[in-house]
């Protein structure tokens, strides 16, 4: 069942005779809309600020994939990938798509993936030859206006390095919605081809438009990036012919972030105590050792053994982090996903997601333990836990409305993702 937050609301079902739509904000009474709370979008329009109630109860997405099954198709696509040096993992990330499309299901019917490997390949050699055309540009510029000052002090192999490093934060943005643009175009359900309009350029400009105004007011307007970044692919995301309603406002959120903000000072805060603590605490073995002098010396000149201690101080500090820090911001996290969530439409269909704080600790803390601990051989267990997650929070009120609905025309982006693949080492 649906977390009790999103229970009906008190005297429902509606009383015989009652008219269209049913007077309680943010509910819709079967066949009707609901009707909205002030300063959300008026009566006319599905929306989505609580549940809908309906005669059924909610549909639930379903993944009956196993873990076994899909680490066969991985270390396949693993070991064809080495033997052809690296070239295959197009086709290797191609298979592990499908192989989770196709064990996701809703409303009695799979979800196919209909991408193609030479397409990721495709995509991967036009994004190489794009971010070449784009650092012969910059060493051009830097001889014709940077030879006698700039290349003077600083080789023009780094300055290009520096250079494209700087350009690669707005095009990792533009990357990423292009790319989920990709799959969403080779996603079909029932036959019916999804799909994410809008221009990824311009979700890059606000992303780092927004993104430095963030870092500027020390991370004060995140709720305004975050909601922004949502509504712009929400509302540009297509199933067929209809579009997905997004009604989520920064303001709504606000409230939340702030105490999230200050209480993540003060985690950090303790955790810096807590550190400083254990330092203090063994300032008689780094004396033995020869103070931090020396210790900075064998950092800089490692041994094996001096790369294990590092790599164990690694995992306490970050054991520490995720111990102070992860639950602060699974917290906030978690009620942001599920508000994005609830806040989401189509057609006559609206979600809701009951993950939880510990939920969501537990999910992260466990997959960063399997990356760890496998040397990155773990990825699979981490898709199959997140797929698991997805599933098991989400609830689907509504139905398809088969006669509103038809295919789109075109076919989407003829190539793969391109910039994601040169930023993204990920396998789905």
């Amino acid at each position: 069942m649906p977390p009790a937050s999103h229970a009906p609301p008190p005297g429902y079902p509606p009383p015989a005779g009652a008219t269209q739509p049913y007077a309680q904000p943010g509910y819709a009474a079967p066949g009707g809309h609901a009707a909205a709370p002030p300063g959300y979008p008026p009566y006319g329009a599905p929306v989505a600020y609580a549940p809908p109630i309906h005669v059924n109860p909610p549909v639930r997405l379903t993944y009956d994939g196993r873990v076994g099954e899909l680490y066969l198709v991985y270390l396949r696509s693993l070991l064809l990938t080495l033997v052809t040096l690296g070239v295959y993992r197009f086709w290797g990330r191609t298979r592990v798509r499908r192989y989770l499309w196709s064990h996701f299901q809703a409303f009695g019917d799979r979800f196919e993936y209909r991408g193609r490997g030479i397409e990721l390949f495709l995509g991967f050699l036009a994004g190489v030859g794009f971010l070449m055309v784009v650092g012969g540009i910059v060493l051009g510029a830097l001889w014709l206006f940077a030879r006698e000052t700039v290349l003077q002090e600083v080789d023009a192999g780094d300055a290009a390095t520096w250079l494209l490093l700087l350009a690669g934060y707005p095009l990792l943005a533009v990357g990423r919605y292009a790319g989920l643009r990709y799959k969403l175009t080779r996603t079909r359900w029932r036959g019916i081809r999804s799909g994410l309009d809008g221009s990824a350029w311009k979700f890059g400009g606000i992303s780092v438009g927004l993104g430095l105004l963030n870092a500027m007011s020390a991370q004060l307007v995140t709720p305004i990036l975050d909601m922004a970044l949502a509504r712009y692919r929400l509302k540009n995301l297509t199933f067929g012919t209809v579009r997905f309603g997004f009604a989520g406002q920064a303001g709504d959120i606000y409230g939340r972030f702030i105490g999230f903000y200050f209480l993540n000072i003060l985690a950090w805060i303790v955790l810096v105590v807590i550190i400083v603590m254990i330092v203090g605490g063994l300032s008689a073995v780094i004396d033995r050792f020869g103070g931090w002098e020396a210790i900075g010396d064998k950092i800089a000149h490692p041994t094996p053994l001096v790369i294990v201690i590092m790599i164990l101080v690694a995992l306490a500090v970050y054991s520490l982090i995720g111990l102070v820090i992860l639950p602060l911001r699974c917290w906030y996290q978690a009620y942001l996903l599920r508000y994005l969530i609830s806040r989401t439409w189509f057609g006559r269909i609206q979600f809701v997601s009951g993950v939880t704080t510990g939920q969501m600790w537990g999910f992260m803390v466990l997959n960063w333990i399997i990356l760890v601990f496998t040397f990155g051989i773990g990825w699979p267990w981490v898709l199959h836990r997140t797929a698991r997650l997805v599933a098991d929070q989400l609830w689907i009120y509504g139905e398809v409305d088969a006669l509103a609905v038809a295919q789109a025309l075109g076919q989407g982006p003829a190539i793969g993702e391109g910039l994601l693949d040169l930023f993204d080492t990920g396998i789905v």
